[in-house]
């Protein structure tokens, strides 16, 4: 390692002097200005310190001013006529053309050497020399004879093979920059999260993101982290309590899950929907709170019928809403009944199915749901699930009862349980849409149509 320290009275003296010294591979290591013969007068100084390795190979400073040696040109005249026909004044015959292009590119100073020996070997002596006098041809080798030589035979090459060996390579360099860019996306992501993460842990010890918010509600981990990489960076780290918060999730809900916003009678028919599920999880409530939301709010027709005739209370109940909305009701005991009864109200805007409470794994009650509801082949099903259930038993619940082929899922007890990401957890990815979100027992008013914006909401509350 060489180092040097220079003196000069200016930045642009003193790299030239380092240049010089050390070349152009000198690394700067120290700078500072200082005055020259006292401190209350004398000239600024520029001081510098370089380095250079001494094992890398030492390139030459070239000075910018250098100037090559000159040399003759032709007569302006002389070069206007081959500029304009490409023949010398006496008839010549065309300049070579590398004479021309190194008399164009480097100018009468640097390209008189260049041209010399194609000019010489172009014009008449008396008029190079008028040109160059001091210039000294080269000189000319002499010719040797070239005989033409045989042709090769070229044997033909197939046009098909030729095809897809230029085919084939397109294909590879296709898949390889499709990989490239799949790489690209993935490391993309991931630098995403980390920025998130990283950013997280600046902020303030009383702000909750939205990521924060969603692991407070035992939204699984993976899908935390899926988050980051679906929204903007900044946006993951919105406190939860940002007005702008609870949109940003609820583009993310939209992304990864399906929402029906409700129940939204037919134009064409009656309408029947069942309400199906386990034993104790609100289905009797449900179906009288959108009952309530047909008659009170949309003045609508329609009718209620039950199947379940195990509990001893639940005709009474379900006889006592029904009074109170004005709506007929009927029980019925078999998959025949309900298809009359069906039949009986297909005038009316709705009926509203009752089922009885099913375990999910008894497989009797099972099968005599399935039967059950095949009495009608256009009977939309909506699995009832509490939020107070355990995640794993819920996902079970879902499991068994899809050999009933439900349509739309419900949520009950959300006011019951202060954590609810598993409605998260269940339907991210899922197709089973989601279609209420019941929060009490207060009917009609305890039960909200399922959207992105209200789970949203749900899932940021503290």
């Amino acid at each position: 390692m060489q180092v040097r320290t220079v003196r000069a009275s200016s930045v642009k003296e003193a790299m030239e002097q380092i240049k010089d010294e050390l070349g152009s591979d000198a690394v700067l290591l120290h700078t500072k200005k200082y005055r020259e013969g006292g401190v209350l007068g004398g000239a600024e100084m520029i001081e510098v310190t370089a380095a250079v390795d001494e094992t890398q190979t030492r390139v030459p400073h070239v000075p910018s001013a250098y100037v090559p040696p000159a040399a003759p040109i032709l007569p302006s005249n002389v070069l206007n006529q081959y500029r304009m026909t490409g023949t010398s004044a006496e008839g010549a015959a065309p300049m070579p053309p590398q004479g021309m292009q190194a008399y164009e590119t480097y100018g009468g100073e640097l390209g008189a050497e260049a041209y010399a020996a194609p000019a010489a070997s172009v014009y008449p002596a008396e008029v190079y020399a008028a040109a160059a006098p001091t210039a000294t041809p080269a000189p000319v080798p002499p010719t040797t004879p070239v005989y033409d030589a045989a042709p090769e035979a070229v044997p033909p090459a197939p046009a098909a093979a030729e095809s897809d060996a230029a085919e084939a390579p397109v294909a590879q360099e296709d898949e390889r920059a499709a990989e490239r860019i799949r790489l690209l996306e993935d490391e993309l992501a991931q630098m995403k999260t980390m920025l998130a993460s990283m950013m997280a842990a600046n902020q303030p010890k009383e702000t909750i993101s939205i990521q924060d918010a969603l692991r407070r509600q035992d939204v699984r981990a993976e899908l935390c982290e899926e988050l980051s990489g679906k929204i903007p960076v900044a946006d993951v780290n919105l406190d939860s309590l940002d007005p702008r918060a609870a949109r940003v999730l609820s583009g993310y809900l939209a992304q990864v899950m399906q929402f029906t916003d409700g129940l939204k009678v037919g134009t064409h028919g009656s309408r029947v929907v069942a309400f199906i599920g386990t034993t104790g999880v609100g289905k009797t409530t449900t179906l009288a709170k959108v009952a309530a939301h047909f008659v009170l709010e949309q003045n609508l027709k329609g009718a209620l019928i039950t199947a379940d005739t195990y509990r001893i209370s639940a005709v009474e109940q379900l006889k006592k809403y029904a009074e109170i909305l004005g709506l007929p009701v009927e029980v019925v005991y078999s998959a025949a009944d309900l298809r009359k009864a069906i039949a009986r109200h297909r005038s009316k805007d709705f009926v509203l199915v009752d089922t009885a409470g099913r375990s999910q794994y008894n497989e009797f009650q099972m099968d005599e749901l399935k039967e059950l509801l095949a009495a009608h082949p256009r009977m939309e099903k909506h699995l009832v699930v509490s939020a107070t259930t355990k995640e794993e038993d819920a996902a079970e619940i879902m499991k068994r009862f899809s050999v009933c082929k439900p349509d739309r899922m419900i949520f009950t007890k959300m006011d019951e349980t202060r954590t609810i990401g598993m409605v998260l957890n269940l339907l991210a990815g899922s197709e089973l849409p989601l279609s209420f979100l019941s929060n009490g027992q207060s009917v009609p008013d305890d039960i909200i149509p399922a959207t992105a914006d209200r789970l949203a909401e749900l899932l940021l509350r503290r």
